[in-house]
């Protein structure tokens, strides 16, 4: 109980010197207390393991998104040097007027400090060699937008951390259950970075503890072998009563560029049970995050299965990505 009533005090006084600090009142002694504070999160935080993970170094272009306080942001500052950039974006004006008095305090010549939007970061195309999102991806509601716009502002092979927490008590329930909490669960997260393009390259579950609340970490990067979003490949039917061959038709239909289905529609599908779903990526791929109920099926086998497949009465709907 003392230890709660402690941690309240904290963040009750960070709270009041973060405005101290945006209005330049601070005190010397909130100045220290601040510091300390800051230091002790950059070892339950496990700062040098995220930016190792975000690959971060001298000369690099990154983005801090959803930098509230400008924590993580001042620290990258110093880890792409003055050759580097970094790029603080949040939503609220009042983080930033925070965020521009920090900057403006500390001297940063090298950060930038963008509102953003709810679904748009405003970010540059493809100039961004890393972005991170700490304990503020729950917060977007519009995600899909928001990831979208996170991999056409990185370069090819730049790295997209989030880092996020979850109480054991919630990490069965819903989606929405969780954000209410101001937390979610990593396998949310992992199937919605991977519907808008992304390739999974690391993830930690837990990455960090603090009291009864772990933190996981992902890392993942643009993948340039995925289809556009939504480019589900359904297999028909067969109806052909040509004379070709039952594996060149099956071959063609694989090909075939017009048989996509949106992802909605897919959702719903799948929802009600309509489809057969088959995920054909590597076993590794499949065994670190799928589709739940999807069937895994090499691509380079699933021609032989199909006639098993369509023997199940149901439209085939196979996925990459």
């Amino acid at each position: 109980m003392r230890a709660q009533i402690r941690d309240r005090f904290l963040v009750a006084l960070a709270l009041l010197m973060s405005v101290h600090w945006a209005s330049g009142q601070a005190s010397p002694a909130q100045s220290a207390l601040a510091q300390q504070q800051e230091i002790a999160r950059e070892t339950w935080q496990k700062v040098a393991d995220i930016f190792e993970a975000m690959a971060v170094r001298p000369g690099a272009t990154v983005a801090d998104v959803g930098a509230g306080d400008g924590f993580l942001t001042t620290r990258l500052s110093r880890g792409v040097g003055p050759a580097g950039r970094v790029i603080a974006v949040d939503v609220s004006a009042r983080a930033i007027d925070r965020l521009r008095a920090r900057v403006a305090q500390e001297g940063l010549s090298n950060v930038d400090v963008i509102k953003g939007d709810t679904d748009d970061p405003h970010l540059p195309s493809a100039a961004i060699d890393a972005a991170v999102i700490v304990n503020a991806y729950h917060e977007m509601g519009a995600y899909p937008a928001m990831l979208q716009h996170l991999r056409n502002a990185l370069k090819p092979g730049g790295r997209l951390v989030i880092v996020e927490p979850i109480s054991d008590k919630r990490r069965d329930a819903s989606r929405d259950q969780q954000v209410a909490a101001h937390e979610i669960a990593v396998h949310f997260v992992e199937q919605e970075v991977r519907d808008a393009g992304f390739r999974i390259r690391r993830f930690q579950d837990p990455f960090t503890m603090r009291q009864e609340v772990s933190e996981w970490l992902l890392a993942a990067v643009p993948d340039s072998a995925a289809p556009a979003q939504g480019a589900i490949c359904p297999i028909p039917p067969k109806t052909s009563t040509s004379s070709t061959s039952p594996a060149t038709d099956d071959e063609a239909a694989l090909a075939n560029p017009d048989l996509r289905m949106a992802f909605d529609t897919f959702k719903k599908r799948r929802a009600e049970d309509s489809i057969v779903v088959i995920d054909v990526r590597s076993e590794s791929e499949f065994l670190a995050g799928h589709v739940p109920g999807a069937t895994w099926i090499p691509i380079n086998r699933l021609t032989e299965q199909i006639p098993q497949l369509r023997s199940r009465g149901k439209p085939i709907v196979t996925y990459c990505s």
